[in-house]
């Protein structure tokens, strides 16, 4: 059982169908995507089952057949997204029960490297690196999420090769949206202890590995441009750093909420699969643009949830609420909940880590 545990939470965090997808074509992709709901219901049915995600069932329900009302795709593939993601659900939800920390803690490592291999050995002229996960800034969720997991480790060996590895594969990735979740949960950071200011230090060292690397291979990235020249004290010039705001893109899809408030627009409409071939970037206003204010009014109290939940337990488990509030800020830039797995399950680990800290509560009140 464990090694089928592996190789589903490899499939599923370290993202192998899209990278097969990609290198070897729609085939490949398509087989291991359906062997990892396969193998997700094989290891399903072998455990033992405890209460299943209610939470996110609801919200899946509600988003698919709503915004599948007016789908005007192919009916066979909406519904095979919709079964596999069911199923994603709650498989996956009882994988995530038995995925220890330090294990999470490994493969994010892993999946993080990759993003320092492809700057190494597989520069691109874009200057941004993605790793395993194929778009930079979704790379950038995984390093501040394994950023925020070092903070519940008990090991200090780990939680420093952690914090470094997740810091500069982040920075290689040029994302912002990694940049400002890392400084906040440094801020965070120093509520558990004034000594985590040493990580906000350590961030000269990481700059110069940093310009190592530039060094080395040549990052070619404007951002880092940009960066090099404030530095030497150079012309800074903040319309290639401000450029492609994602308030501009949410901005395209406001006239579509306001006309279908209540149903939204239809599945794939404010994902990419619309008349504007353009997808808005955040998935809190996908949920309303394409299944309407009840799912959304859902999703959100799912994320508030998960936030409160979390801030109760942030001297027992500090990495939680850093966790929930790196997803929930990642949400308003990524539009993918429901389509990356690795989101999804992230949100779940959380969520069950959180129900056991409110079991052994309940038990110690009746001993």
């Amino acid at each position: 059982m464990k090694i089928l545990k592996y190789i589903i939470f490899a499939l599923v965090i370290l993202n192998l169908p899209s990278i097969a997808l990609s290198i070897y074509g729609g085939a490949l992709g398509s087989i291991l995507s359906y062997a990892t709901i396969v193998l997700l219901a094989i290891y399903y049915f072998l455990e033992k089952k405890s209460a299943p995600n209610w939470w996110l069932l609801i919200i899946a329900l509600l988003f698919y057949s709503i915004s599948g009302l007016q789908y005007s795709g192919d009916p066979f593939t909406f519904l095979m997204e919709f079964i596999k993601y069911l199923l994603f659900i709650i498989c996956g939800y009882e994988l995530s029960k038995h995925i220890k920390i330090t294990e999470l803690y490994v493969f994010l490592l892993i999946g993080a490297l990759s993003i320092g291999v492809e700057s190494i050995f597989f520069p691109t002229r874009f200057g941004r690196y993605s790793g395993f996960y194929l778009n930079p800034n979704v790379a950038g969720f995984i390093c501040i999420t394994g950023f925020a997991l070092t903070y519940g480790l008990k090991r200090a060996s780990l939680k420093y090769i952690g914090q470094f590895v997740f810091t500069l594969a982040g920075l290689l990735t040029f994302s912002r949206t990694f940049i400002v979740i890392w400084l906040f949960i440094n801020l965070i950071s120093l509520k558990i202890s004034i000594k985590n200011l040493r990580i906000l230090g350590s961030g000269v060292l990481i700059l110069g590995t940093l310009f190592f690397i530039d060094e080395l291979v040549g990052l070619n990235n404007p951002r880092f441009n940009q960066l090099k020249n404030l530095v030497s004290n150079e012309k800074v010039s903040n319309q290639e750093i401000t450029s492609d705001s994602r308030a501009d893109t949410w901005a395209l899809f406001y006239d579509q909420i306001y006309d279908s408030p209540l149903i939204g627009n239809g599945y794939g409409t404010f994902s990419g699969k619309g008349n504007m071939n353009l997808g808005v970037h955040n998935t809190y206003l996908r949920i309303i643009g394409e299944a309407g204010i009840i799912p959304f009014i859902i999703f959100v109290m799912y994320i508030i949830y998960l936030l409160y939940m979390s801030f109760i337990y942030f001297r027992r488990a500090p990495n939680l609420i850093m966790q929930i509030i790196a997803l929930a800020l990642f949400l308003m830039a990524n539009h993918n909940f429901f389509g990356f797995y690795y989101v999804t399950f992230a949100a779940m680990w959380v969520q069950y880590q959180i129900y056991k800290l409110k079991t052994e509560d309940t038990l110690e009140e009746l001993i």
